[in-house]
């Protein structure tokens, strides 16, 4: 028992490294545009159904569609701000945040007239290798050592490099960041711009794992929402270890129970966590 237990810890750890690159692109969001993307997993959605066409229908290798997939993706997170974000960045939040509603509807009632209601999904064979008396999902193990990756990569860029520590001042403190003469409208491009190739990234890394229909976005959006805010809002750092937490309570949780009642349990927590620091787990106390 306790070896099984173990068990899914492990692929609780390895799930909680593929959240957390699904989380990391609307912290990122969040942080630099102050935007609450409520059609974030509606991208990885299309991105998923954009993976499968080229598979499928048009016989593509999957790393050369993997590779579409996510220059597409990325192309739509700049097409999405101008057209919607872009206007509204001096609204009231709520305006932004029924248009990100109403793109919700387009994107999933789209994907109803292309593709219908049917689950749709890659066939790929991938094994279950068993280390030390521990069985490992091969697919789980795949998206947690890209995921460390594209987080690797995406901290040298927003650490290591003029734009994305640009990106990060724009996040902290907007109007120093235009007297110092940084035009942020070339980051908030930017930053849409990756956020969407987050998307495609974790379509790409999704795509072993499920199957895709038109309402597959909804579950992820909360599920990306309630580790970014379970982490701090913002706090990229906070998004990280939140992500590793869900990932094994719900993994275990679902081993001893059902995931219905892993569901459940991953809720209860995360309303106890708010309602003790409702900042989240590294966010900052705003002052009254």
């Amino acid at each position: 028992m306790l070896n099984l237990i173990i068990n899914a810890i492990i692929n609780g750890i390895l799930l909680g490294g593929v959240y957390a690159l699904l989380a990391i692109g609307l912290n990122l969001l969040f942080g630099v545009l102050k935007l609450i993307h409520l059609a974030y997993g509606q991208f990885v959605m299309i991105g998923l159904y954009i993976l499968y066409v080229l598979v499928v229908n048009a016989g593509l290798p999957f790393w050369a569609a993997a590779i579409i997939t996510i220059i597409v993706t990325g192309i739509l997170g700049i097409i999405v701000h101008i057209l919607i974000v872009q206007p509204l960045l001096d609204a009231p939040r709520l305006n932004q945040l029924l248009a990100l509603a109403g793109l919700i509807i387009v994107f999933e009632n789209l994907s109803m007239v292309i593709w219908g209601a049917d689950y749709r999904n890659i066939q790929m064979s991938l094994p279950v290798v068993a280390v030390g008396g521990f069985y490992i999902r091969m697919s789980y193990l795949i998206a947690f050592i890209g995921g460390l990756i594209t987080l690797g990569l995406l901290y040298l860029f927003l650490y290591k490099t003029y734009l994305g520590l640009s990106i990060r001042a724009i996040s902290q403190d907007l109007e120093g960041v235009e007297l110092m003469g940084v035009n942020p409208k070339v980051n908030f491009y930017v930053t849409m711009a990756a956020g969407g190739i987050l998307t495609g990234i974790v379509a790409v890394f999704f795509a072993p794992i499920y199957a895709v229909h038109p309402h597959f976005g909804s579950s992820f959006t909360i599920l990306a929402f309630i580790i970014v805010v379970l982490g701090g809002m913002g706090n990229l750092l906070g998004g990280f270890i939140s992500a590793f937490i869900m990932g094994v309570v719900t993994s275990v949780a679902a081993f001893l129970t059902t995931s219905e009642i892993a569901d459940i349990i991953a809720m209860l927590i995360f309303i106890g966590v708010m309602l003790v620091r409702p900042q989240g787990i590294m966010g900052i106390r705003e002052a009254r």
